[in-house]
């Protein structure tokens, strides 16, 4: 089994691959991406992420609060993608 981080939205599962993402594969407090995705998830989401151990996980942890904070804004994804290994993974349902 990978060692992932996987949740859920109102539209989306966000999954992050520990096995790629340098901070937690390196066990390093200052990561070449510089915790991208947290940082991201604070200036244009809502605060569900946050750095425990040298790896991104989530700062809520009930599962309906997730769905009701969540802004869905992707950016996550989008910044660990430039500034990192692109470790995040996105899927969105269309229904």
């Amino acid at each position: 089994m990978r060692d992932t981080l996987s949740f859920e939205t109102r539209k989306m599962t966000i999954t992050i691959d520990y096995g790629q993402c340098i901070p937690a594969r390196e066990n390093n407090a200052s990561p070449s991406c510089g915790f991208a995705c947290v940082k991201a998830c604070r200036l244009y989401g809502r605060n569900i992420l946050r750095i425990e151990n040298n790896r991104p996980v989530l700062a809520v942890t009930d599962k309906d609060e997730i769905k009701r904070l969540d802004n869905e804004c992707i950016s996550c994804e989008y910044h660990c993608d430039r500034s990192g290994p692109g470790c995040i993974k996105i899927d969105i349902r269309l229904d």
